[in-house]
């Protein structure tokens, strides 16, 4: 597999002498420009469109050379992730700014996601395999319309049709939200987020970030049932863990938050977001 998606597209134009123009983004063509200026690639119509064409085999390997130093597939051996970017780019950093990024999500309700090459149908991958694996190009992504939960938790996250019936999507999260996809969602007007994290001052913390970059659009879930729920399976060790960030939540809860936190500071506990699937016992009081 090639190491990122201008690298694949290298691939094939390495292979086939020529490539559909339309295959390189505007950040690729912007990455190939020196290229096309030294006339090692030129760009000429064929049928209704355009191609790119290789003009200097030579030359075009001297600069795949010197950008992929282990080549368009990678290091052979596999190495930790920053070893693996220093072979890859020589930069250790550049893991974190490849042009992909694969996401776990879940669609209900007849949830697609479109981007110009086609559309992906999320529910019925969702009701056929249970998730649906997506890699989205920060050049050309994936669109979103409607309600998606952001799921902190893995087995939340596959039973969020329990939690959350109405929701249209969900994310998983895996914890703090990658800050390229918090933009990918920033980025879309027609979509409305659902923080569903643990009640923890970590997880409050979380969802005053994604409530600042997505202002208008994002709500904290809260169930009616929090506070027994609370009372009832919260523990203090996750607010010992977290004091600091709780300070800083505290500093600068919303409307939204400031509620959760005065639960948390009447019981002394956090709460876990696997609490949300445990029944409620019927007819029993709140333990205190």
């Amino acid at each position: 597999m090639a190491v990122d998606a201008l690298a694949g597209r290298l691939l094939q134009l390495l292979e086939d002498d020529s490539i559909v123009a339309s295959a390189f983004s505007r950040s690729m063509r912007k990455t190939l420009q020196p290229l096309f200026w030294s006339g090692a690639l030129r760009e000429e119509k064929a049928g209704g469109g355009k191609r790119v064409y290789i003009s200097d085999r030579e030359a075009l390997t001297t600069w795949i050379g010197a950008r992929y130093p282990s080549g368009l597939m990678g290091p052979e051996t596999e190495m930790p992730a920053r070893a693996t970017a220093v072979a890859t780019f020589r930069d250790s950093k550049a893991g974190d700014e490849l042009e992909t990024r694969a996401v776990f999500m879940r669609g209900f309700h007849g949830a697609l996601l479109r981007r110009s090459e086609g559309t992906l149908p999320l529910a019925e991958l969702t009701e056929s395999f249970g998730l649906a694996g997506v890699l989205i190009e920060w050049s050309d992504p994936w669109q979103f319309r409607g309600s998606m939960a952001l799921v902190e938790n893995l087995e939340v996250f596959l039973h969020i049709e329990q939690v959350l019936p109405e929701v249209n999507a969900a994310l998983w999260t895996r914890g703090r939200i990658d800050h390229r996809l918090l933009r990918w969602m920033a980025a879309m007007r027609g979509l409305t987020v659902i923080h569903a994290g643990d009640y923890d001052p970590v997880g409050l913390d979380e969802y005053q970030r994604v409530a600042a970059a997505m202002p208008g659009r994002s709500r904290l879930y809260v169930p009616d049932d929090f506070e027994d729920r609370l009372a009832r399976f919260g523990t203090g060790e996750l607010l010992v863990k977290s004091a600091a960030v709780l300070e800083r939540v505290r500093a600068e809860a919303n409307d939204e938050v400031r509620p959760v936190v005065a639960l948390m500071d009447r019981y002394g506990r956090a709460l876990e977001q696997e609490a949300l699937l445990v029944p409620l016992p019927s007819n029993a009081g709140r333990p205190q």
